[in-house]
């Protein structure tokens, strides 16, 4: 039987080393200058498109990306708005400090611009949400085909490592379906693979279904 101290114990030993793991891909990744993340995202997403969960998928949820220190996801948002997708965007706003989270219900135009993120205000970490007076639909459980993941680091067991708010842990929570699977597929930069070691996972933490990197795919998924 394991006691109460036993369980806090392992919790702040996790904790702690998720925390140092994150240290260390964030000096990893300053190391990428701008040339770097654009060259490595347009690798990863040449992957991604050859995926035949991403080319069925009719319902996306994508996240905009942060202007450093991440892959850059223009290229996927405009792959998205040209083959007709539905896509759903991350929405923080006013919740951040309860680290909730929601996909919204992207509305475009008939001749929708590939790039319409750019012109929506921006957050407190300077990424792209929607705007005030575009419709509130967030996606419920069983709406979405695919969810494009973000992440910190990632291992070959398709563990993932966050930025530590739990935002994504908490919406795919509240998406889970008993009658439909959503796929998680993860994308990464070379530096956010983790080699030497294993991602410490706590019994929150959903693995990925697929992790695409510049040079890799790890895992495979069913269409």
């Amino acid at each position: 039987m394991t006691s109460d101290n036993d369980g806090n114990d392992k919790h702040e030993t996790i904790r702690r080393a998720k925390q140092e793991l994150r240290k260390r891909i964030r000096r990893a990744m300053k190391e990428l200058n701008d040339q770097d993340v654009q060259e490595q995202s347009s690798k990863v997403w040449q992957r991604v498109f050859q995926l035949p969960v991403y080319q069925s998928a009719q319902t996306v949820g994508v996240f905009l990306s942060m202007p450093h220190g991440e892959i850059n996801t223009d290229g996927l948002i405009a792959d998205c708005v040209q083959r007709g997708k539905t896509l759903y965007v991350p929405e923080v706003g006013k919740n951040f400090e309860h680290c909730d989270m929601e996909l919204r219900k992207v509305e475009l135009d008939e001749d929708p611009d590939p790039q319409f993120h750019k012109k929506w205000p921006t957050n407190k970490w300077n990424i792209p949400e929607p705007p005030g007076d575009m419709p509130v639909l967030a996606a419920q459980p069983g709406e979405l085909d695919l969810v494009i993941m973000p992440g910190l680091a990632f291992d070959r067991s398709r563990n993932r490592l966050g930025q530590g708010k739990g935002y994504y842990d908490r919406f795919l929570a509240r998406m889970k379906s008993s009658d439909k699977t959503l796929p998680l597929v993860a994308v990464a930069l070379s530096p956010q693979l983790v080699e030497d070691v294993s991602i410490p996972v706590a019994e929150y933490d959903q693995p990925m279904d697929m992790v695409v990197l510049p040079d890799e795919v790890i895992g495979s998924l069913e269409a």
